[in-house]
């Protein structure tokens, strides 16, 4: 007989895609699948050495995963990586749209043509179309859920040069909200709102400084880790969160309404 945390918040036998999986928010939720006994697709586009490197640690661990790029702004390929994922499990039970960037802090005055289409389709096309293909896989599946990393930037507009990457993280939940709706009874849709996360995101797009006063200004003191995200994430695809969908689930450390 399973216990309680194995019934309700282990994934044992679930299959899932992690896109973005090879470093930051997305190795650690891709780690975090794999110790509850989830099975996992790494996906990246660029990151091939940290992606297998990722492969590796899990496999280290007693985990299963496996690697594939794509470039999830294309269709073509969105739609190759799913046909592999079909081709190897036949179905999917887990999809979680990590991929996304800031790619560079810009006003809007100064925000040039190339920039705007590749930050759009960055943080909005890739979960679309990551969506749309994993679908008809995902109702095969067992209690299939599909979770988006939105930002708290989706809320509050961002800082310093982020208005669209924050637009687009504000689609990414309304997109979330209305999939939901969309897909349900069948498949959960479900997205996490990250707050600052100490990430190599960060340590590119942020100053030391500002770093250390957004901690000050949080209320727990202190900025957000990978792992806070995983685990968050992971309940949102366990059994602990089956009477939640179209939920956009706020982990900042209580900067939201500081």
């Amino acid at each position: 007989m399973k216990n309680f945390y194995e019934t309700y918040f282990g994934l044992q036998g679930k299959r899932a895609v992690v896109t973005g999986a090879g470093r930051g928010i997305g190795r650690a939720i891709a780690e975090a699948f794999t110790a509850v006994g989830a099975e996992v697709l790494v996906h990246y586009h660029s990151s091939e050495k940290s992606a297998q490197e990722v492969v590796e640690t899990i496999q280290a661990n007693g985990g299963k995963a496996w690697a594939a790029k794509a470039d999830l702004t294309d269709s073509d390929q969105t739609k190759a990586l799913f046909q592999q994922v079909e081709e190897r499990w036949g179905s999917l039970d887990i999809l979680v749209n990590n991929a996304g960037d800031l790619l560079q802090r810009s006003t809007i005055e100064d925000f040039s043509d190339e920039l705007l289409d590749r930050v759009v389709k960055l943080n909005i096309y890739t979960a679309i179309y990551s969506c749309r293909e994993a679908i008809p896989l995902l109702k095969k599946g067992k209690k299939a859920s599909i979770v988006s990393v939105g930002s708290i930037a989706g809320h509050n507009g961002g800082l310093n040069g982020a208005t669209v990457y924050a637009a687009t993280k504000g689609a990414i939940h309304t997109f979330t909200r209305g999939l939901a709706k969309e897909l349900a009874p069948q498949i959960r849709v479900n997205a996490i709102a990250p707050g600052v996360i100490m990430t190599d995101f960060h340590r590119r797009h942020s100053t030391e400084q500002g770093l250390e006063a957004i901690a000050g200004n949080t209320p727990l003191k202190r900025l957000g880790q990978a792992e806070d995200m995983a685990a968050a994430v992971v309940f949102l695809c366990s059994e602990g969160a089956a009477f939640m969908t179209g939920e956009i689930l706020e982990i900042n450390g209580g900067l939201w309404f500081a």
